[in-house]
């Protein structure tokens, strides 16, 4: 929001610089002054993601270490939230990578709040993991609502539309599931494996989400091949953690 004030601020600076001496008329220096508010935004919010990306770098640093510093990673992503009054967007982006941390850990309850609040300009898949949240809690109405965003927001997303169809048949609507995919099959322009997710469904059979590997896996509703689960974890899963922490 701030840089949206200055923006116009910058936009009335010249606005009056070619009105008041006489320079321009009024519809004359509009034109001027309102290509410099747009200027003038563009390099404001080009700065503050700027500032916000490097806070991810450096968090990134702590997911990427051996083992993982995944309460460093986040307190040092909360310290991008001090850029959040500068720029609209910046908290829902802060918001969702904090959820997925704690969703990829199957930290659900501690995800849930973050995740909700990135849904408004987070990134769809930060949508796509509340969604599954919801399904977990079998709170179905919010998983459907929550799937409607993410594939409006991810048209052209294979994965979006295919875990949508996914979820309706897991809860038993398969009419929905079949018309969610029609659609998707024509969105993601005709992608292989939504419309396998389609015939699937047509055909009265489950969707296989195979086809989208870690991307799939990541969502916790299919246990994923031994040597994955190890490649991942680095040894043994216990139940306990398949099932996911609702503490």
């Amino acid at each position: 929001m701030r840089n949206i004030l200055l923006a116009m601020g910058v936009g009335v600076l010249v606005f009056a610089a070619l009105f008041v001496p006489g320079l321009l008329h009024v519809g004359e220096a509009m034109v001027p002054a309102a290509l410099a508010v747009i200027v003038a935004y563009f390099l404001l919010a080009r700065r503050t993601f700027k500032q916000v990306e490097a806070v991810f770098t450096e968090a990134a640093k702590s997911l990427t270490s051996m083992p993982p510093k995944l309460d460093l990673a986040v307190a040092t992503m909360e310290k991008a939230y001090v850029y959040a009054p500068q720029q609209i967007g910046v908290k829902s982006q802060i918001d969702a990578q904090i959820g997925v941390i704690y969703f990829l850990q199957q930290e659900f309850n501690k995800a849930t709040p973050y995740l909700q609040r990135s849904l408004g300009f987070g990134h769809w898949m930060a949508g796509a993991m509340l969604a599954v949240v919801y399904y977990k809690r079998k709170d179905h109405e919010q998983m459907k609502k929550t799937l409607e965003i993410v594939t409006k927001r991810a048209k052209d997303q294979a994965l979006a539309w295919a875990l949508h169809g996914y979820l309706l048949c897991q809860i038993g609507d398969r009419d929905g599931a079949q018309k969610v995919l029609a659609e998707g099959v024509k969105k993601t322009k005709d992608d292989e494996r939504v419309k396998e997710a389609l015939l699937a469904v047509q055909n009265d059979k489950k969707i296989k989400m195979k086809a989208f590997k870690e991307q799939w896996y990541q969502f916790h509703l299919e246990r994923p091949p031994m040597d994955y689960q190890q490649i991942q974890m680095g040894g043994r899963v216990s139940k306990a953690a398949r099932r996911g922490r609702w503490s």
